[in-house]
């Protein structure tokens, strides 16, 4: 009884020094034509939808083009300059309308309370004259020696004093009130127009982002900001924002990969290795189907499970990364 041992798929491999691997596919490993054709629609599709920018110089252009180009350029940067300023402009001018809406409101409830505090002090009055006018019944009916009214005046002068005891209560509450009212006026802070500018257009560039933070991506984002205003980075500076777009690109990177003509302030981090032909290789988004790049986390993986040193477990646990990543290329 003889066994047929399958003979383990020769691969040559290639070791980065970032820790990943470059593989040379064989044959049977290479995709298929259809899938080869709906790659390459997909990235057809995808440069289709890249925005070309028509005034960049180009080596062609003559001196006449170059100069309309630059014209072009200029007036751009003037228009997003300009622009820039009427936002601000309108933004200053919120705030003084806002200020000027909380010293109207300041006003009223000032004139509201001292109204409040003009009644509270007539009925005070009017139920001390209540009390006067109790005592007097009191001694008459004392004096009289009868008894049913010196019952009603005792009744009457005890409601009095009730009633300047809680009218007296009611004044010192708003009194109090009104005395820490201001304190309370001056924490109200409106917002920066120079934040709110530069948090408009960081949305803008980022419509992913929900400011209700309803989903996952949305609330990470958050926290980032939020930890960076605790580190104390200013939300007026330019490269607070920046600093967010970089943290972001790590913690996000499929919201940051597919918009580098959009983010391009963004600082792109990547591991390249000269001659190594991962850049072009499928992994990498590129179009080159021969090659497949594994991961130094993946290399790590095979190595610490003893594969790396095995050919028939190696070209295995290729072969899975392989399916699994063009299972889920999407």
């Amino acid at each position: 009884m003889s066994t047929n041992k399958e003979k383990p798929v020769e691969m040559e491999i290639s070791e980065a020094s970032d820790g990943s691997a470059v593989i040379d596919l064989p044959e049977n490993f290479l995709p298929d034509d259809t899938e080869q054709a709906s790659e390459a629609s997909s990235t057809d599709e995808n440069r289709s939808n890249t925005t070309v920018d028509e005034d960049a110089d180009h080596p062609d252009d003559g001196e006449e083009l170059r100069a309309a180009k630059r014209n072009r350029r200029r007036a751009k940067k003037d228009l997003i300059r300009k622009t820039n300023e009427e936002k601000d402009a309108r933004l200053q001018q919120l705030q003084r309308e806002n200020e000027e809406f909380k010293r109207r409101l300041a006003s009223v409830e000032d004139r509201t309370r001292q109204n409040d505090l003009a009644r509270i002090d007539k009925g005070i009055e009017d139920s001390q004259v209540k009390y006067e006018y109790a005592k007097m019944k009191l001694a008459e009916a004392v004096s009289s020696n009868d008894g049913h009214s010196m019952v009603e005046a005792q009744e009457l002068l005890d409601q009095a004093k009730q009633e300047i005891a809680e009218l007296n209560q009611i004044k010192r509450n708003a009194t109090q009130q009104q005395r820490q009212q201001p304190q309370q006026r001056d924490d109200v802070q409106l917002p920066d127009p120079e934040v709110q500018r530069h948090a408009a257009d960081w949305t803008r560039r980022n419509s992913w982002f929900n400011p209700n933070a309803t989903d996952r991506d949305s609330l990470i984002a958050k926290k980032h900001d939020e930890a960076l205003i605790a580190e104390g980075w200013d939300a007026a500076d330019p490269d607070y924002w920046k600093e967010l777009d970089s943290r972001l690109q790590k913690a996000l990177p499929h919201r940051y990969n597919a918009n580098t003509d959009v983010n391009s302030d963004v600082r792109k981090p990547r591991n390249t290795v000269a001659s190594s032909g991962r850049e072009a290789s499928a992994s990498f988004g590129g179009s080159n189907r021969s090659q497949f790049v594994l991961t130094p986390e993946r290399v790590k993986a095979m190595k610490d499970a003893g594969a790396w040193e095995n050919p028939a477990r190696k070209a295995k646990m290729i072969e899975n990364f392989i399916k699994y990543d063009r299972q889920n290329r999407n």
